[in-house]
Protein backbone atom coordinates (compact mmCIF):
# COMPACT_ATOMS: atom_id res chain seq x y z
CA UNK A 1 0.00 0.00 0.00
CA UNK A 2 1.27 3.48 -0.79
CA UNK A 3 2.82 5.48 1.97
CA UNK A 4 0.17 7.62 3.69
CA UNK A 5 1.29 11.05 4.80
CA UNK A 6 0.02 11.93 8.26
CA UNK A 7 1.04 13.96 11.25
CA UNK A 8 -0.20 12.76 14.63
CA UNK A 9 1.16 13.79 18.00
CA UNK A 10 0.87 11.68 21.12
CA UNK A 11 2.96 11.20 24.24
CA UNK A 12 5.98 13.11 22.94
CA UNK A 13 6.09 11.20 19.63
CA UNK A 14 5.18 12.64 16.25
CA UNK A 15 4.20 10.15 13.56
CA UNK A 16 5.28 11.76 10.30
CA UNK A 17 4.17 9.04 7.92
CA UNK A 18 3.56 5.33 7.79
CA UNK A 19 2.91 2.49 5.39
CA UNK A 20 -0.17 1.04 7.07
CA UNK A 21 -0.28 -2.48 5.59
CA UNK A 22 -3.43 -4.45 6.32
CA UNK A 23 -2.78 -5.99 9.74
CA UNK A 24 -4.09 -4.93 13.17
CA UNK A 25 -2.82 -2.07 15.29
CA UNK A 26 -3.64 -1.51 18.95
CA UNK A 27 -2.81 1.00 21.66
CA UNK A 28 -3.74 0.72 25.32
CA UNK A 29 -3.65 3.72 27.67
CA UNK A 30 -3.49 3.05 31.40
CA UNK A 31 -3.21 5.03 34.61
CA UNK A 32 -0.76 3.94 37.31
CA UNK A 33 -1.83 2.04 40.38
CA UNK A 34 -2.14 3.73 43.76
CA UNK A 35 1.54 3.32 44.68
CA UNK A 36 2.73 5.17 41.58
CA UNK A 37 -0.08 7.71 41.31
CA UNK A 38 1.57 11.12 41.11
CA UNK A 39 4.88 9.50 40.18
CA UNK A 40 3.97 7.99 36.81
CA UNK A 41 1.97 10.21 34.45
CA UNK A 42 0.74 7.34 32.31
CA UNK A 43 1.41 4.07 30.54
CA UNK A 44 0.80 3.38 26.88
CA UNK A 45 1.05 -0.10 25.44
CA UNK A 46 1.27 -0.59 21.69
CA UNK A 47 1.17 -3.54 19.33
CA UNK A 48 1.39 -3.33 15.54
CA UNK A 49 1.26 -6.18 13.06
CA UNK A 50 0.59 -4.21 9.90
CA UNK A 51 3.49 -5.35 7.79
CA UNK A 52 4.41 -1.68 7.41
CA UNK A 53 6.71 0.92 8.93
CA UNK A 54 6.55 4.42 10.36
CA UNK A 55 8.76 7.49 10.44
CA UNK A 56 8.60 9.24 13.80
CA UNK A 57 10.09 12.09 15.77
CA UNK A 58 10.61 12.35 19.51
CA UNK A 59 9.90 15.99 20.34
CA UNK A 60 10.25 18.15 23.45
CA UNK A 61 7.83 17.37 26.26
CA UNK A 62 7.60 18.25 29.94
CA UNK A 63 8.19 14.63 30.85
CA UNK A 64 10.77 11.90 30.44
CA UNK A 65 9.77 9.00 28.17
CA UNK A 66 10.76 5.43 28.98
CA UNK A 67 10.25 3.36 25.81
CA UNK A 68 10.41 -0.39 26.43
CA UNK A 69 10.54 -2.44 23.23
CA UNK A 70 9.50 -6.07 23.70
CA UNK A 71 9.97 -6.72 19.98
CA UNK A 72 11.97 -4.98 17.23
CA UNK A 73 13.12 -1.66 18.77
CA UNK A 74 13.07 1.40 16.48
CA UNK A 75 16.14 2.83 14.78
CA UNK A 76 17.53 6.33 15.04
CA UNK A 77 17.79 7.59 11.46
CA UNK A 78 21.42 7.87 10.45
CA UNK A 79 22.59 5.95 13.52
CA UNK A 80 21.47 2.55 14.75
CA UNK A 81 18.87 0.67 16.76
CA UNK A 82 17.45 2.18 19.91
CA UNK A 83 18.15 0.10 23.05
CA UNK A 84 15.28 -2.20 24.16
CA UNK A 85 14.95 -0.03 27.28
CA UNK A 86 15.45 3.54 26.05
CA UNK A 87 15.12 6.74 28.01
CA UNK A 88 14.33 10.01 26.23
CA UNK A 89 15.05 12.96 28.48
CA UNK A 90 13.34 16.30 27.96
CA UNK A 91 14.36 17.36 24.49
CA UNK A 92 15.75 20.57 23.03
CA UNK A 93 15.85 19.10 19.50
CA UNK A 94 13.93 16.34 17.74
CA UNK A 95 15.23 12.79 17.30
CA UNK A 96 13.98 11.01 14.16
CA UNK A 97 13.15 7.31 14.32
CA UNK A 98 12.08 4.53 12.01
CA UNK A 99 9.81 1.91 13.57
CA UNK A 100 8.44 -1.31 12.10
CA UNK A 101 5.93 -3.70 13.63
CA UNK A 102 6.40 -4.52 17.27
CA UNK A 103 5.19 -4.69 20.84
CA UNK A 104 6.11 -2.34 23.65
CA UNK A 105 5.19 0.15 26.35
CA UNK A 106 5.91 3.86 26.80
CA UNK A 107 6.04 5.19 30.37
CA UNK A 108 5.71 8.92 31.03
CA UNK A 109 7.58 10.22 34.08
CA UNK A 110 8.03 13.67 35.61
CA UNK A 111 11.73 14.55 35.30
CA UNK A 112 12.36 14.56 39.05
CA UNK A 113 10.84 11.07 39.34
CA UNK A 114 13.02 9.87 36.45
CA UNK A 115 15.99 11.13 38.46
CA UNK A 116 14.93 9.00 41.43
CA UNK A 117 14.60 5.92 39.23
CA UNK A 118 17.57 6.30 36.87
CA UNK A 119 19.85 8.97 38.30
CA UNK A 120 20.94 11.89 36.12
CA UNK A 121 19.01 12.11 32.84
CA UNK A 122 19.95 14.47 30.01
CA UNK A 123 18.36 15.29 26.64
CA UNK A 124 19.92 12.41 24.70
CA UNK A 125 18.69 8.87 24.05
CA UNK A 126 19.98 6.86 27.01
CA UNK A 127 20.41 3.08 27.22
CA UNK A 128 18.52 1.67 30.18
CA UNK A 129 21.10 -1.09 30.52
CA UNK A 130 23.79 1.55 31.18
CA UNK A 131 21.66 3.05 33.94
CA UNK A 132 20.05 -0.07 35.40
CA UNK A 133 22.45 -2.89 34.61
CA UNK A 134 20.83 -6.32 34.49
CA UNK A 135 17.55 -4.95 35.86
CA UNK A 136 16.72 -3.57 32.40
CA UNK A 137 16.89 -7.00 30.77
CA UNK A 138 14.95 -8.59 33.62
CA UNK A 139 12.17 -6.05 33.14
CA UNK A 140 11.94 -6.74 29.40
CA UNK A 141 11.79 -10.49 30.03
CA UNK A 142 9.10 -10.11 32.68
CA UNK A 143 6.94 -7.85 30.52
CA UNK A 144 7.32 -10.13 27.49
CA UNK A 145 6.22 -13.14 29.55
CA UNK A 146 3.17 -11.41 31.06
CA UNK A 147 -0.11 -12.73 29.60
CA UNK A 148 -1.78 -9.37 28.95
CA UNK A 149 -1.74 -5.60 29.27
CA UNK A 150 -3.17 -5.47 32.77
CA UNK A 151 -0.44 -7.80 34.05
CA UNK A 152 2.25 -5.79 32.26
CA UNK A 153 1.07 -2.52 33.81
CA UNK A 154 0.91 -4.14 37.27
CA UNK A 155 4.49 -5.39 36.85
CA UNK A 156 5.59 -1.90 35.87
CA UNK A 157 3.88 -0.46 38.95
CA UNK A 158 5.71 -2.94 41.20
CA UNK A 159 9.06 -2.45 39.49
CA UNK A 160 9.02 1.33 39.32
CA UNK A 161 7.81 1.60 42.92
CA UNK A 162 10.78 -0.49 44.07
CA UNK A 163 13.27 1.42 41.93
CA UNK A 164 11.95 4.79 43.07
CA UNK A 165 12.15 3.80 46.74
CA UNK A 166 15.75 2.63 46.31
CA UNK A 167 16.94 5.55 44.17
CA UNK A 168 18.17 9.05 45.05
CA UNK A 169 15.52 11.52 46.15
CA UNK A 170 15.30 14.75 44.20
CA UNK A 171 15.81 17.89 46.26
CA UNK A 172 12.46 19.32 47.44
CA UNK A 173 13.72 22.74 46.32
CA UNK A 174 14.44 21.45 42.82
CA UNK A 175 10.99 19.85 42.63
CA UNK A 176 9.43 23.10 43.82
CA UNK A 177 11.41 25.11 41.25
CA UNK A 178 10.33 22.74 38.46
CA UNK A 179 6.68 22.99 39.44
CA UNK A 180 6.94 26.76 39.81
CA UNK A 181 8.34 27.03 36.29
CA UNK A 182 5.49 24.87 34.98
CA UNK A 183 2.86 26.95 36.79
CA UNK A 184 4.24 30.14 35.24
CA UNK A 185 4.41 28.66 31.74
CA UNK A 186 8.21 28.73 31.73
CA UNK A 187 8.22 32.53 31.90
CA UNK A 188 9.64 33.16 35.38
CA UNK A 189 13.07 34.89 35.30
CA UNK A 190 15.80 32.60 36.60
CA UNK A 191 17.12 35.15 39.07
CA UNK A 192 13.69 35.47 40.63
CA UNK A 193 13.29 31.69 40.72
CA UNK A 194 16.62 31.39 42.57
CA UNK A 195 15.51 34.03 45.07
CA UNK A 196 12.22 32.23 45.69
CA UNK A 197 14.01 28.89 46.18
CA UNK A 198 16.56 30.47 48.51
CA UNK A 199 19.66 29.45 46.55
CA UNK A 200 22.25 31.34 44.61
CA UNK A 201 21.69 31.40 40.88
CA UNK A 202 24.73 29.14 40.36
CA UNK A 203 23.52 26.59 42.91
CA UNK A 204 20.06 26.51 41.32
CA UNK A 205 21.52 26.02 37.83
CA UNK A 206 23.74 23.15 38.97
CA UNK A 207 21.18 21.28 41.07
CA UNK A 208 18.33 21.83 38.60
CA UNK A 209 20.35 20.59 35.61
CA UNK A 210 21.57 17.53 37.52
CA UNK A 211 18.10 16.47 38.65
CA UNK A 212 15.79 17.72 35.88
CA UNK A 213 18.12 17.19 32.93
CA UNK A 214 18.06 20.71 31.51
CA UNK A 215 18.94 24.15 32.80
CA UNK A 216 16.01 26.23 34.07
CA UNK A 217 16.23 28.42 30.95
CA UNK A 218 16.12 25.42 28.59
CA UNK A 219 13.35 23.85 30.64
CA UNK A 220 11.38 27.08 30.28
CA UNK A 221 11.65 26.79 26.49
CA UNK A 222 10.28 23.25 26.62
CA UNK A 223 7.44 24.28 28.94
CA UNK A 224 6.42 27.12 26.60
CA UNK A 225 6.58 24.81 23.59
CA UNK A 226 4.54 22.13 25.34
CA UNK A 227 1.88 24.65 26.33
CA UNK A 228 1.73 26.09 22.81
CA UNK A 229 1.35 22.61 21.28
CA UNK A 230 -1.52 21.79 23.63
CA UNK A 231 -3.24 25.06 22.71
CA UNK A 232 -2.78 24.36 19.01
CA UNK A 233 -4.46 20.98 19.29
CA UNK A 234 -7.52 22.25 21.13
CA UNK A 235 -10.94 22.27 19.52
CA UNK A 236 -12.05 24.71 18.24
CA UNK A 237 -8.61 25.86 17.03
CA UNK A 238 -7.11 29.16 18.14
CA UNK A 239 -5.38 31.57 15.75
CA UNK A 240 -1.59 31.23 15.80
CA UNK A 241 -1.26 34.82 16.96
CA UNK A 242 -3.41 34.02 20.02
CA UNK A 243 -1.43 30.86 20.78
CA UNK A 244 1.82 32.83 20.60
CA UNK A 245 0.52 35.47 23.01
CA UNK A 246 -0.93 33.01 25.54
CA UNK A 247 2.16 30.77 25.53
CA UNK A 248 4.56 33.67 26.05
CA UNK A 249 6.16 34.19 22.63
CA UNK A 250 6.90 37.69 21.43
CA UNK A 251 4.92 37.18 18.21
CA UNK A 252 3.81 34.53 15.71
CA UNK A 253 7.18 34.38 13.85
CA UNK A 254 8.89 33.72 17.21
CA UNK A 255 6.48 30.83 17.82
CA UNK A 256 7.22 29.38 14.38
CA UNK A 257 11.01 29.64 14.83
CA UNK A 258 10.83 27.83 18.17
CA UNK A 259 8.68 25.04 16.71
CA UNK A 260 11.14 24.53 13.85
CA UNK A 261 14.12 24.52 16.21
CA UNK A 262 12.66 22.30 18.93
CA UNK A 263 10.41 19.94 16.97
CA UNK A 264 11.51 20.13 13.34
CA UNK A 265 8.11 21.31 12.08
CA UNK A 266 5.79 24.27 11.85
CA UNK A 267 2.93 24.97 14.25
CA UNK A 268 0.44 24.22 11.47
CA UNK A 269 2.02 20.81 10.80
CA UNK A 270 2.03 19.80 14.45
CA UNK A 271 -1.58 20.89 14.88
CA UNK A 272 -2.61 18.40 12.16
CA UNK A 273 -4.81 15.37 12.21
CA UNK A 274 -4.98 13.18 15.29
CA UNK A 275 -4.13 9.51 15.22
CA UNK A 276 -6.98 7.21 14.16
CA UNK A 277 -5.41 4.00 15.49
CA UNK A 278 -7.55 1.67 17.60
CA UNK A 279 -7.39 2.65 21.25
CA UNK A 280 -8.44 0.73 24.35
CA UNK A 281 -8.72 2.39 27.76
CA UNK A 282 -7.35 0.27 30.58
CA UNK A 283 -7.46 1.22 34.23
CA UNK A 284 -4.58 -0.48 36.04
CA UNK A 285 -5.39 0.99 39.42
CA UNK A 286 -7.09 -2.13 40.75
Amino acid sequence: MDNEKRISVRHGFVVESFSPGDGPSETVDAVPGSRMAGHVLGYRGYRTDRGGSALMRVIPATRVLLDISLEAPPRVLGAGPVPPVALYGMRTAPTRLSRSDGLGIVVELPPHVAYSVFGAVDDTVLDGADLLGGRAGNLVEGLAAAPGWRERMALLDDTLAAWTAAGPAASPRVVWAWRRLCRTGGRLPIGRLADEVGWTRRNLLTRFRDQIGLSPKAAGRVIRFDRALRLLRREPPLPLSAVAQIAGYSDQPHLTREFRSLAGGTPAELAGRRSHSFKTALDSSG
